[in-house]
C-alpha cells in the first residue's frame, strides 16, 4: 500500500511546498500540503500516513443549467443540490439522472448556500458567513430554521449528529434539532492539522471531503480525524469535453460536491459551476 510521506520545502512563491511519493518528488497541485497549518499538541494522537487512492469515471450526467455547486447528496434516485449566490442565487435544487435540474426553494441572495445532508427525511443546508441553517422537507418546503454558532463549509451526518466543518482544520459535531454543538475533532494527517476541508459525504463510516481549492479529496475517519487515503482527481480534466473544460477556468469554479448512492456504489463528483457530474468510483492503491 503506497503511502503519503509529507514534507515541506522552501516556498517558491505563494504557498509552494512539494510532497514525497513513493521514491519521487512531485508537486502537490492535488495534494495536502497546501492546507496543512498546524502540529497539535504532543499528547494527541498521531495518524498514520495517507494512502492514495483513485477514481475510475463510468459515466456523467450533463445537466441542463449549472449552479454554484456547495453541498450534493444522493436520494430515492435524485440529487440534491445546495448553490451558493455567485452568478446567481442560493437555491435547493434536484437533479435527475438524465440532468434535469429542479429547483425547489430559493432563498435569493440575502444568504450564501453552503453544504446539504438529508438526516430523517429532512433536508439540511448551511449558510456561509450568516449561519443561518435551513430545514426543509423532501419537497423542498421549509420547516424551521437553526442558528449555527460557526461559519458554514461542508455537512453530513452518522445517523445521530449532523458533521461539518468551518474552513478550519475541524469537524464539528451539531444536535439535528437544535444546531447545539457537541464535540470538536481535529481533522489530521500524521502530525497535522489539515484545513479547508469542504463539501463531505459520510461512507461507511468515513468521511469524504473536497479540499477547498485543490484537486484533492480526502477521507477521514469522523471519530479520529485521521485521513487515511487522498486522491488527485486532476484525471476528469482528461475526460472533460473542451467546453467542460473551459468552464473550469475560473479560479471560483473549483472541484466541489460528492454524492454516493449505497445501493450501487457508486460517486457522483462535481464543481462550481460545472456542466458536467462525473460518475464513477474510489479504489485504494495498494
Amino acid at each position: 500500500m503506497q503511502r503519503i510521506k509529507i514534507k515541506f520545502m522552501p516556498p517558491i512563491g505563494p504557498a509552494t511546498f512539494l510532497c514525497r511519493v513513493s521514491s519521487r518528488w512531485t508537486p502537490i497541485a492535488a495534494a495536502l500540503a497546501l492546507l496543512l497549518v498546524s502540529v497539535p499538541h504532543a499528547s494527541a494522537q498521531v495518524c498514520t500516513d495517507p494512502t492514495l487512492m483513485q477514481f475510475a469515471v463510468t459515466g456523467k450526467i450533463v445537466r441542463s443549467r449549472v449552479g454554484f455547486t456547495q453541498g450534493l447528496e444522493f436520494r430515492d434516485g435524485l440529487l440534491y443540490e445546495s448553490t451558493g449566490n455567485v452568478g446567481g442565487t442560493t437555491q435547493l435544487n434536484t437533479i435527475t439522472l438524465d440532468g434535469k435540474v429542479t429547483t425547489l426553494a430559493d432563498q435569493g441572495r440575502k444568504v450564501f448556500g453552503e453544504g446539504l445532508t438529508i438526516l430523517n427525511d429532512e433536508v439540511v443546508q448551511l449558510t456561509w458567513q450568516e449561519r443561518q441553517v435551513f430545514v426543509y422537507d423532501l419537497s423542498g418546503k421549509l420547516k424551521r430554521q437553526m442558528r449555527n454558532p460557526r461559519d458554514g463549509w461542508g455537512l453530513s451526518h452518522d445517523g445521530t449528529s449532523l458533521l461539518f466543518t468551518d474552513g478550519g482544520p475541524s469537524l464539528f459535531y451539531a444536535d439535528p434539532k437544535t444546531f447545539k454543538l457537541g464535540k470538536t475533532v481535529a481533522i489530521r494527517a500524521g502530525k497535522n492539522e489539515v484545513a479547508g476541508v469542504n463539501e463531505l459525504e459520510r461512507v461507511d463510516g468515513k468521511l469524504y471531503g473536497n479540499i477547498f481549492t485543490t484537486r484533492s479529496i480526502v477521507r477521514f475517519d469522523p471519530a479520529t480525524g485521521c485521513i487515511d487515503a487522498v486522491a488527485d482527481l486532476a484525471m476528469l480534466w482528461s475526460v472533460m469535453t473542451p467546453d467542460e473544460r473551459a468552464s473550469t477556468n475560473d479560479t471560483e469554479n473549483v472541484l466541489n460536491g460528492i454524492a454516493y448512492d449505497g445501493a450501487t456504489g457508486l460517486f457522483y463528483l462535481t464543481g462550481k459551476r460545472w456542466r458536467a457530474i462525473f460518475i464513477g468510483r474510489f479504489r485504494d492503491l495498494k
